[in-house]
């Protein structure tokens, strides 16, 4: 068994483990492949061997765990079983095996948890590159979004500022400067004249909403047009992760 801190919230981790594609694939000293179903091949001071083929019989899952048994004609049996601690990000893997040769089989157990553990850490990366260099500047525009957005984040500053024509982007950048620490920065400004959203995430723009006197807008270029006297929020991620979780579930 073991058990690993992974950053990453809840949902993006239980959509992976309850992936049976993506588990079966990380499991090694795979000889063949097919649809919920690896033949595993085992091999101990170069003259014992053990190779079976395994598919998945039973598949349990719950919020927070997967477990998975597979079976042999044979009647050689393979568990994974796969929990995650939300409170402190953990994940939790045991795989047991019972059957032919448990003695050359047992001694790989470990290892098939350790690679569908930097699986999962795997696939959470995947998750994470693909979010983060998304545009969001659509769903700067939709309620929904905003307020998943809002709820999961932190007012740190509030300014009245007056802008002039091709200010805004310097004054901005100066004054999310000692915020840059956190991985997602969202800011809005307001003015009876309009509104308009920008969001931050590693430092870069991924997100432009403009909304002025009717007219929307979704480009870095109309941040140059803005003048008036706005007043400016700042907002931090708390939970960066679900955040972006959001964003890939209002694209579906």
């Amino acid at each position: 068994m073991v058990e690993e801190k992974v950053s990453a919230d809840t949902s993006t981790l239980s959509e992976i483990i309850k992936n049976s594609d993506i588990i079966l694939s990380y499991i090694p000293y795979q000889v063949e492949r097919g649809r919920n179903e690896i033949t595993l091949r085992f091999s101990r001071f170069l003259l014992f061997s053990f190779k079976d083929k395994f598919e998945i019989e039973g598949k349990i899952n719950k919020n927070e765990s997967s477990i998975y048994r597979l079976g042999s004609e044979r009647k050689n049996k393979l568990e994974i079983s796969i929990t995650i601690k939300e409170e402190k990000s953990l994940v939790n893997i045991e795989v047991k095996y019972s059957g032919e040769k448990e003695w050359i089989v047992n001694k790989y157990l470990k290892e098939i948890v350790e690679s569908i553990l930097n699986g999962i850490k795997e696939e959470v990366k995947k998750e994470t590159t693909i979010q983060t260099n998304a545009d969001f500047s659509e769903n700067l525009g939709k309620l929904s979004f905003i307020t998943k957005l809002l709820m999961k984040s932190r007012l740190v500053k509030t300014e009245e500022i007056e802008i002039r024509k091709g200010q805004l982007i310097s004054i901005i950048s100066d004054l999310i400067q000692q915020f840059l620490s956190y991985k997602l920065i969202f800011v809005s400004g307001s003015s009876t004249s309009g509104t308009f959203r920008i969001l931050f995430i590693g430092g870069d723009v991924r997100g432009v909403y403009v909304n002025m006197n009717g007219e929307k807008q979704m480009n870095e270029e109309t941040l140059d047009e803005i003048e008036g006297r706005f007043k400016v929020n700042i907002y931090v991620s708390l939970e960066p992760e679900a955040i972006l979780k959001s964003f890939r579930n209002e694209t579906k």
